[in-house]
């Protein structure tokens, strides 16, 4: 009887998937966004986004704790609902029909950084509560000293994290001071705007040494040379027992008119004061005015004004057919729609707290204010 003998040969098969890597051909970063192009492929039948914000993670299925998932079908798209001036990571793949691609990053050495741009303020209506850092001006010429060396503007918090605007003419390194400390902000879109408001809060903090002296201009360079030389400005020393005079603070503004430039530069000017203590800026703001007559001839009224999650528009029946676009305080479009009867009703409950203009096709502007 042969003996036989049989061979059992062991084969190694590695598996490649057949979904090819999406092809991106764009990718940009706004304050709350994360917008992406590429070039659609027919076998591809979504995609998928794992990303993490703050620190780096490795992907699977499912996605790691803490880890988002957005998922798409065709470029381009966006991730909405980021954070400003924040670092996320992410990560893509393919889906197709019959199976799904690896994921794909920037040199395959695993998820890809990106930080969202700090959403600062720059059209009307203008709102800047200084709570973002990334938006404070650094150097000169929007940041500078004629005064005593060292002694800046600076940007701070108190002990409930609120952040402001400061400058000192006393300290108890240095003792009195003479500041002529300069912060510049800027530009801000006027186009088409000639009449404005602008509004301040402002406080000198040691109700016993508050009588600081203080200057807002406003023009269209951000040279001090050219502002000090402005029209428009505003000037006050702040009177000792006064609505200012202390930790509360106290609401200002002036008005402008006529205004002819398509850019605009608020300057704080902390000058003509020694041996006071501190005085401190919040919730820069600045919207269009229009002129009683023009109110009464528009027949358009919003409310409830600030509003939560429900923004009505009530209008003549001339205005019925019109668009109408609400514009964040970064001049972004974030709503539009029609104007379908004497009533329309927003729905702005996916809008976030903060300042917003409604802007019809007739040029009709209204800010509102969401509050919650």
């Amino acid at each position: 009887m042969k003996k036989i003998t049989i061979l059992f040969i062991l084969i190694s098969v590695t598996y490649f998937s057949q979904c090819p890597n999406p092809t991106i051909t764009s990718w940009a970063m706004t304050g709350t966004t994360a917008d992406f192009g590429g070039t659609n492929d027919p076998s591809i039948i979504s995609y998928e986004i794992q990303y993490n914000e703050g620190s780096t993670f490795t992907p699977g299925t499912p996605a790691p704790a803490g880890v988002q998932t957005f998922t798409f079908t065709s470029f381009p798209s966006s991730i909405t609902g980021l954070s400003v001036a924040t670092d996320y990571y992410f990560t893509i793949r393919s889906i197709c029909a019959s199976d799904t691609g690896s994921w794909y990053d920037s040199g395959n050495n695993g998820p890809d950084l990106w930080t969202t741009t700090a959403d600062c303020p720059d059209a009307i209506p203008y709102f800047n509560d200084f709570e973002t850092i990334s938006c404070w001006p650094f150097g000169p010429p929007w940041h500078t000293n004629n005064g005593n060396p060292g002694n800046y503007w600076y940007y701070t918090a108190d002990n409930t994290g609120n952040t402001f605007a400061g400058s000192d003419s006393w300290t108890q390194n240095q003792g009195a001071l003479s500041p002529d400390c300069w912060v510049v902000f800027g530009p801000i879109d006027m186009t088409g705007i000639t009449d404005a408001n602008l509004a301040w809060e402002v406080r000198g903090v040691d109700p016993a040494w508050c009588q600081e002296n203080y200057t807002i201009y406003f023009g269209n360079d951000y040279n001090i040379s050219s502002l000090e030389n402005s029209t428009y400005f505003f000037n006050e020393t702040i009177a000792s027992g006064g609505d200012a005079c202390g930790s509360n603070w106290a609401e200002r503004s002036f008005a402008i008119s006529g205004y002819s430039h398509n850019e605009g530069y608020i300057a704080l000017r902390h000058h003509g004061v020694s041996d006071m203590f501190q005085i401190h800026f919040d919730n820069l703001e600045m919207t269009s005015t229009v002129s009683t007559s023009e109110i009464e001839s528009i027949d358009m009224d919003i409310y409830p004004n600030p509003t939560n999650n429900v923004l009505n528009i009530k209008s003549d029946s001339k205005y019925i057919g019109n668009n109408y676009y609400v514009f964040d305080n970064s001049g972004k479009i974030v709503l539009t729609g029609l104007i379908t009867s004497n009533l329309t009703i927003l729905n702005t409950e996916n809008l976030s707290e903060g300042i917003y203009l409604l802007s019809s096709e007739d040029n009709i502007k209204r800010k509102f204010i969401i509050l919650r």
